[in-house]
């Protein structure tokens, strides 16, 4: 997974030197999702495609109005 990375780190990430502020990295999805959860990185889309599918995975589904309520009254 692809992050960009939001805060400084010390010590080794991934078995390499922690990237600084601003660069984006491949990591794996686990440690990036960690990352991301911590607010130490922000997720990159990696293609066009994917910025589309995560955006309209993103948008809730809009819903019709539904069954009109049963009255309370009269009964």
């Amino acid at each position: 997974m692809r992050v960009r990375i939001l805060e400084n780190g010390s010590g080794l990430l991934d078995n390499k030197p922690f990237p600084s502020v601003g660069e984006e990295v491949e990591l794996p999805t686990g440690l990036a999702v960690s990352l991301i959860n911590d607010k130490r990185a922000e997720a990159v889309a990696e293609t066009a495609a994917e910025t589309r599918e995560t955006a309209a995975a993103a948008a809730p589904e809009k819903r019709g109005p539904g069954r009109p309520r049963k009255s309370t009254q009269g009964a």
